[in-house]
């Protein structure tokens, strides 16, 4: 991020000063403000610290797949998932593509490829040079040999060790994607075509997640995985839309997957350049590029860091926007965040708040963080704008209990995460409001799914929803804006 008025943010003064901390994962709870929090106690609504995990990746491991021919096929587990997804893709797409384009499915007809170190180039289709390392480390559609190619060796396991098998079998079915393009004679901009395929992906999952698949099933767990891995084959921040190369954002990229989950494949075969809108832009000078868009995570007035900025940007966000929400209502405004240790932690209504990292306390209006690990952690692991939409979420409750529009803790979540992706898009550049003090860098949209897929325990996760609808509930604040938040749940 970018701060673009220290001078006022020294004005205001620097709210916190302090270190925190982040375990992989954690949440946030949705509390009343007269009623007891379902955790812990009256008045707290945050993350708790009890039962945190890192969910491991899952294994999807379905039955022997049919007569697939995957040439060089090692004979591996993970071929065996690829070989069902294609076998499943085969099917799905007998029946959607003339659903999306009025035309009969044509089937692959150039082969399956699995290639490895020890791989002859010469008999792989789009093979341009001699060495077999050019090909490794990804997985390719060959349009002139019709023809989808994949390392066995590297990437795909990879894939699969950081975020399940399944998502082995997304992005086949991404590669799948550009065979349907083939075949429908798409022909529109690099980032366009990507986020498409991205789009025929979501839209697969979608037919296994509605139970229309013979080969396969997927958890909650299993669709954020797949969401991560999405999230993982983006641009580099700083890449622009229209580059020839260009595949999209991280956001760009989860946005497309989730349009295909959500509205299918005639939803995808309207894509166009243009729709939906990339956000792709470049660091705005040198050093915003050197620092990768990255602010200090604190520093003395001056020279504020994420944790100075944000919360006075939060609070000029919701006394604009507040109003607006509400019907005509002002903003009550939430006073100093409250950093904390876990030896050492504030009082919520005249009791300790034991049991959380990162909570809002209705009755005495303040936020209150783990500064000894969990938010220098978030800050290390996922970068600033990680840090400030943590924060974001936490106003965003509070602004759902003021405006009373939740009745339950799940729809309290996604409606707060909705209002941290409105004030997300409120500090777009080129000319996010001065007294917001920041304006987002290349990559911080994707820093803010990649906190809300991870930051959470087990429990939290139970009582929230999964981390696959906190993302889309961002995502319709950062397209729709605040006003849409309400309509959530």
């Amino acid at each position: 991020m970018k701060a673009r008025n220290r001078s006022r943010a020294a004005r205001r003064g620097a709210l916190v000063l302090g270190a925190l901390l982040v375990l992989s994962s954690c949440g946030v709870d949705a509390g009343k403000r007269d009623a007891a929090s379902v955790r812990t106690q009256d008045g707290v609504v945050g993350s708790n610290v009890d039962d945190t995990t890192t969910t491991a990746p899952t294994t999807t491991v379905p039955p022997p797949p049919p007569e697939v021919n995957i040439e060089g096929s090692d004979g591996s587990e993970l071929n065996d998932v690829i070989g069902n997804a294609i076998t499943d893709l085969e099917d799905f797409w007998t029946d959607a593509y003339p659903e999306a384009y009025g035309e009969p499915y044509e089937p692959l007809s150039g082969g399956l490829f699995a290639i490895d170190s020890t791989t002859d180039p010469n008999g792989i289709p789009c093979a341009s040079s001699p060495d077999i390392n050019d090909l490794l480390d990804n997985a390719f559609y060959c349009p002139p040999a019709d023809a989808v190619v994949w390392d066995q060796e590297r990437f795909m396991p990879d894939l699969a060790d950081r975020y399940g098998s399944f998502t082995v079998a997304v992005v086949i079915a991404h590669e799948w994607g550009h065979a349907i393009q083939d075949r429908a004679r798409f022909d529109e901009a690099s980032v366009t075509t990507e986020l498409q395929a991205d789009c025929f992906a979501g839209a697969w999952v979608q037919h296994v997640d509605d139970g229309d698949s013979e080969r396969f099933s997927v958890t909650t767990d299993e669709l954020d995985e797949a969401l991560a891995g999405v999230l993982s084959l983006r641009d580099a921040p700083g890449g622009v839309a229209d580059d020839p190369s260009a595949h999209g954002s991280g956001f760009d990229r989860v946005g497309a997957f989730q349009d295909g989950f959500q509205d299918g494949v005639t939803r995808c075969a309207e894509f166009t350049d243009g729709d939906p809108a990339p956000y792709e832009f470049p660091f705005s000078d040198d050093d915003e590029k050197a620092t990768g868009g990255d602010l200090h995570l604190s520093g003395p007035a001056g020279d504020e860091g994420i944790i100075e900025l944000t919360f006075p940007s939060l609070d000029a966000f919701w006394t604009d926007t507040f109003p607006t929400v509400s019907g005509g209502d002002d903003w009550d405004p939430l006073g100093e965040p409250v950093a904390f240790t876990p030896d050492d932690p504030p009082t919520c209504g005249g009791d300790p708040v034991k049991g959380y990292l990162l909570f809002v306390c209705i009755p005495d209006r303040f936020v209150g963080f783990e500064s000894e690990q969990t938010i220098p952690d978030v800050y290390d692991q996922g970068g600033d704008f990680a840090v400030a939409t943590l924060f974001a979420t936490q106003y965003g409750l509070d602004a759902v209990e003021q405006l009373g529009t939740a009745d339950d803790e799940v729809t309290a979540t996604l409606q707060g995460d909705c209002f941290a992706g409105a004030w997300s898009a409120a500090l777009l550049p080129p000319n996010p409001p001065e007294d917001y003090l920041l304006s987002l860098s290349p990559g911080d949209l994707d820093e803010g799914v990649a906190v809300l897929l991870s930051f959470r325990s087990e429990g939290d996760r139970e009582r929230q929803g999964p981390g696959f609808d906190r993302v889309k509930a961002s995502r319709a604040g950062v397209l729709k804006g605040a006003e849409a938040c309400t309509e959530i749940g």
